[in-house]
Formats: C-alpha cells, sequence, structure tokens
C-alpha cells in the first residue's frame, strides 16, 4: 500500500489491507514507507496472544476499543480496557494477549512505519504458503524487520 507524501488519504470503514497475522485479521489502514507511521485496526479473539518481543527501530502504540489486553512486560502483566493506551517504547521487551472470553478489538500505531508492517505482511505471506510456519520461522520474519522474539 504504497502512498505519496503530502497527498491526503482517506480510507474508508471498510477498507484496508486484511492480512492474517498468526490466525488473526489485522486491517492496515496506512502504511507502506518507513518515513511515515504505520496504523492498523487490530481485532484480538480470546485466546490470541503475541508472545515477548522487542521492536529495535521503531515505537509501538495501542488504544484499546473493545474488549481487554493483557500486556505483557518485565514489570508483570496489566489489563488494559476500552480507552487505554499504550506507549511501549522500542528496545522494551512486550507482548499482549486476549485473556478474556469476549473478543478484543484495538488500534496499532508504529512509529516510523515499515517494521511491524513488514512483519505482519512477512507472516500473513508464510501462512499462506505450503509449509506449516513454526516458532523458527516465525522468529526468522520478525528479525528480517529489526523484532526479536524475547
Amino acid at each position: 500500500m504504497q502512498t505519496e507524501t503530502n497527498v491526503i488519504e482517506v480510507i474508508g470503514t471498510k477498507a484496508g489491507e486484511v492480512v492474517n497475522v498468526l490466525g488473526a485479521p489485522i486491517v492496515i489502514k496506512s502504511g507502506g514507507r518507513p518515513d511515515q507511521l504505520f496504523f492498523a485496526d487490530h481485532p484480538v479473539p480470546p485466546g490470541y496472544g503475541v508472545p515477548l518481543h522487542v521492536h529495535a527501530a521503531e515505537d509501538e502504540l495501542f488504544y484499546v476499543l473493545e474488549g481487554e489486553i493483557t500486556l505483557d512486560s518485565a514489570e508483570g502483566p496489566t489489563t488494559a480496557g476500552p480507552g487505554t493506551f499504550v506507549h511501549l517504547p522500542r528496545g522494551v521487551a512486550h507482548g499482549f494477549r486476549n485473556a478474556g472470553a469476549q473478543p478484543a478489538r484495538m488500534l496499532v500505531v508504529t512509529t516510523p512505519g515499515g517494521g511491524l508492517e513488514g512483519v505482519f505482511r512477512g507472516l500473513d505471506a508464510a501462512a499462506r504458503g505450503p509449509a506449516q510456519l513454526d516458532l523458527a520461522g516465525v522468529a526468522a520474519i520478525c528479525a528480517a524487520h529489526q523484532v526479536t522474539m524475547v
């Protein structure tokens, strides 16, 4: 989804690129250039989670819209409900999960963009391939975009 600089971009409610990230859909609303921010709508089904990882080159931000997300970090778990904003600075290990019985939904932003978007697209492409994606494959896709599994 390549965008031009200095052009107003409007992505409608039902629009965006849907990618499969380890079994959950993520709707990419903006991206395509590493000098811009990345923005996505992330439905989080019950039981879904992302293990501890570290972004070397970008800050990640979550804004919880629905349900509850459990954030995992060195400080221990923290529950974030609707209206909660979370800033995850680059270099800080974190993960998240939906430990509840109800679906959750959050907005995901990274700045600068590019890295996490590359991870999402790489995982989506691997999931469409003939081979089963294992933890080593996930770690390799992440590492290619300066994200390290912990």
